[in-house]
């Protein structure tokens, strides 16, 4: 089965599924496009560019990290309208669901890249499962006990691929009783190596491809682009190429070109089934590349002029008179066999290369003939499998009839509701005007009375703040008239964090600090407001032991913000006269429990010298 996948539009993508004579179209979102990816696990499944399905590389690794499941981007040459001609696709490019068959059709054919983000190695990495803990005779023990289970388990996994003859690399880091990590580097596609991840009580096993470092693009099948090759030879040398789709590939001049250097020019972009020249007369240097491809030379009747290779080169930007010829050369080689190309593309099967075809016409076979052999290939593959032909016909005919049977429960249905809409339409007609006034008014009376609700709402919240700024305002008229006589300014931090006291870059020496909110901070944050020698800190809420003990340690007084009065609005504060003595006692506090760690240690010096 091959599946192919086109964007739709907003988070939808047209899915169309094709396994023989059968096929699946759907339109889904892209979480259960790859549900349906899994379940139905295709060999291919082809997309005109992979960046309509996945954003990032992450995203394709996450996708064909657990799968058999082949990424086929069909476009990158050319445009997948293009490709679809030239393979005898039907497509209307405005049709998702056609975009998306286009696309499985000529993955099938070969026609694309595969996605590959892995390489052909895979890692083994085997290691502790869980921490060993704190310090200790105990944690030694347990220690060595793990770093040997893990030994264990890396030399099992490491005989089983020495069993298996498979090469790889290790590294591994050694620790008491064992070893706390290995690594193997096995030189094998993950698909040959048979060890799964797993875990144990005290060893963990991850298995995994090993990632390329970008996506590559490789492709199904070394197809050839067949070219027409306008020359110009001369001092400087030019040479233009064209597919034989009339579009322009590449064009170079050189002063002193040899024409082994053009021939090794024109080979890396593909191979040539016409040479073109200007000239009637054909150069020797022309005809000496021709023959060294076998090519068809063509030459116009008579020497082109000026004028008509300006009106022949016209679109194309070009930098000199030399390769101005050489396209000129290849234009008119196009439109000599232009409306038998044409021709060929109409009459081309679908999975046949119609640009092989042109090229075999150019040779001078007979196009019955080309189709005669395609004919007979596509005839001994029918052959070969007719019984497959048999079952997938049956299951079609089956498929039918379901859907006839589900085609007519569908029409049944739809006769219902259109009897249903029918009578509610009369019901609706037959209701009187007052009654639609009366439904207009309740409407109405329903829209005023949720936007009432909306308003009070708003009242709500605007008194509340209202009341808030009223305590501000309070707050500065007492600072005004000389209210608040001993009250103390304090600096004010919304937040417990780096970023705020570092906006806040006058908060100094003498200063005490009201935290409105003390949670989340770290001992960091409590260094940088001791190196500022700050008073003492008010705090709202619990402080991390770590930040206390930082602030215990350099002396700093810790003040609940419930053991003092405070009154304040926004960004700033004041503290009542009272807040001297709470400091002093606080101040006292720490002081004393200093002595007391300092005796405890001297207490537990003597404890030890009389042991």
């Amino acid at each position: 089965m091959i599946v192919g996948v086109d964007i739709l539009g907003h988070r939808k993508f047209a899915l169309v599924a094709i396994e023989g004579e059968e096929e699946l179209k759907s339109i889904v979102s892209k979480n259960k496009l790859f549900r349906a990816i899994r379940e139905l696990k295709p060999e291919i499944v082809a997309i005109d560019s992979i960046s309509e399905l996945f954003k990032s590389k992450e995203e394709v690794i996450e996708f064909l990290k657990n799968t058999n499941t082949r990424l086929v981007q069909v476009a990158v040459d050319s445009p997948l309208p293009a490709l679809a001609r030239r393979f005898g696709i039907k497509m209307n490019p405005r049709d998702p669901f056609d975009e998306a068959r286009a696309c499985a059709y000529l993955a099938s054919f070969d026609i694309g890249y595969e996605v590959s983000v892995f390489t052909d190695k895979t890692q083994i990495v085997v290691s502790r499962n869980r921490s060993l803990g704190k310090g200790g005779w105990r944690q030694k023990r347990y220690g060595r006990k793990v770093h040997d289970a893990v030994r264990s388990v890396y030399r099992e996994i490491k005989a089983i691929l020495d069993d298996l003859g498979l090469e790889y690399s290790e590294n591994f880091r050694s620790r008491f009783g064992g070893i706390s990590r290995g690594e193997i580097i096995v030189n094998a596609p993950r698909v040959d190596v048979p060890i799964s991840s797993f875990k144990t009580k005290d060893v963990q096993v991850k298995v995994s491809s090993v990632q390329k470092e970008r996506i590559e693009l490789i492709p199904l099948s070394r197809a050839k682009r067949y070219l027409i090759a306008g020359i110009d030879p001369g001092t400087t040398t030019a040479v233009a190429l064209m597919d034989l789709a009339g579009n322009l590939i590449s064009i170079r001049s050189k002063k002193d070109w040899s024409i082994s250097e053009v021939i090794e020019f024109i080979t890396e972009h593909g191979k040539p089934v016409i040479i073109a020249t200007d000239k009637k007369n054909p150069p020797e240097f022309v005809s000496k590349v021709r023959a060294s491809f076998n090519a068809v030379l063509h030459s116009p009747k008579e020497d082109l002029n000026v004028e008509k290779k300006r009106d022949l080169t016209s679109e194309y930007k070009i930098l000199n008179d030399h390769e101005r010829d050489a396209l000129a050369a290849a234009m008119d080689a196009f439109n000599y066999y232009k409306s038998k190309f044409r021709n060929i593309e109409k009459r081309v099967p679908a999975g046949v290369d119609a640009e092989k075809v042109k090229a075999e016409i150019i040779r001078g076979t007979r196009l019955d003939s080309i189709f005669e052999d395609k004919k007979v290939e596509r005839i001994e593959k029918k052959e070969s499998v007719d019984v497959d032909l048999i079952s997938a016909l049956e299951k079609r005919d089956k498929k039918i009839r379901e859907l006839l049977e589900e085609n007519e429960v569908l029409r049944r249905q739809i006769r219902e509701l259109k009897e249903e809409i029918d009578r509610l339409r009369t019901k609706i007609a037959n209701l009187s005007s007052e009654e639609k006034e009366k439904i207009r008014k309740e409407t109405y009376i329903r829209n005023l009375e949720f936007r009432i609700s909306e308003l009070l709402s708003e009242i709500k919240d605007k008194d509340s703040e209202i009341s808030k700024l009223k305590e501000q305002i309070e707050t500065l008229r007492k600072l005004k008239f000389g209210e608040l006589i001993g009250w103390k300014e304090v600096k004010v931090l919304r937040k417990f964090s780096k970023e705020e006291v570092e906006q806040n870059r006058e908060i100094g020496e003498g200063d005490i600090v009201l935290i409105l909110d003390s949670s989340g901070g770290s001992d960091s944050v409590a260094e940088m407001l001791c190196k500022r020698k700050i008073r003492a800190v008010i705090t709202f809420g619990e402080m991390s032991h770590l930040a206390r003990d930082v602030f215990d340690s350099c002396g700093i007084p810790r003040i609940a913000a419930d053991e003092v009065e405070i009154v304040g609005g926004e960004g700033f504060a004041y503290v009542s006269p009272k807040i001297e003595e709470i400091y002093r006692k606080k101040l006292e506090e720490l002081r004393r429990k200093r002595i007391e760690s300092i005796e405890k240690l001297f207490e537990d010096y003597r404890r030890m010298r009389r042991l």
